[in-house]
């Protein structure tokens, strides 16, 4: 019930445009989840179990410069009896006005829906900039065999043409980039995740849309 309750609420913010706040690391930003953006950055190698969470944006004048990923590792698959790979996607967004490099101390942190497996990875950081264009290794359909779907991901830093790789699994290969942000970076996320199939095969986040803002 308390699940379905935050669920619920959640939804009516998101239709309302109602404010809510986002736990960093030193306070607390204030985030709109209604946040204008640019663009939406995509990619086309995704697969399509599971349905598309909740958009989660950056607080307004923040933008991400650094992620983390919840993985499924090999020794959780087998006491499970079922790989699920990458599961969820963080996005750490920090202020325009800081002048320092990563990694940084004071940032929000802002999700979209994320998978019941797996543990979160340490932060990668951009020395400089923010993220801008990200790519997906993803594991195609396997037949009678075990899906895994998304298993990593890539992004590009602005600035410096630096390439971030994602501490995710192995299956699978890598898409074509998705489009370059052509604002000041990436914003915000949204994660199509797979339930819990009981019985069945799980495969958890399976694709992933990027929010660009100016």
């Amino acid at each position: 019930m308390d699940h379905f309750l935050s669920k619920t609420l959640m939804s009516l913010l998101a239709v309302c445009g109602l404010l809510v706040t986002v736990q960093s690391t030193a306070g607390r930003f204030e985030r709109s989840i209604n946040r204008p953006f640019r663009s939406v950055l995509k990619v086309h190698n995704g697969m399509r179990w599971g349905s598309w969470g909740l958009k989660d944006m950056c607080p307004n004048g923040m933008y991400a410069a650094g992620f983390s990923l919840k993985v499924a590792g090999l020794w959780e698959s087998l006491l499970v009896g079922d790989n699920t790979a990458l599961n969820g996607i963080r996005l750490h967004c920090i202020d325009t006005s800081t002048s320092s490099s990563g990694p940084y101390e004071d940032y929000a942190n802002v999700q979209s829906d994320t998978g019941s497996w797996g543990k979160w990875t340490d932060i990668k950081w951009c020395s400089g900039g923010f993220l801008t264009s990200f790519q997906l290794k993803v594991e195609p359909y396997q037949g009678g065999w075990d899906d895994t779907a998304a298993n990593n991901v890539r992004f590009n830093c602005s600035g410096n043409a630096e390439t971030l790789k994602g501490s995710g699994m192995s299956w699978g290969e890598w898409g074509d980039w998705s489009e370059t942000c052509q604002g000041r970076g990436i914003c915000g996320i949204e994660t199509m995740v797979e339930a819990p199939q009981g019985v069945g095969d799980d495969t958890a986040l399976n694709d992933v849309r990027l929010f660009c803002c100016d």
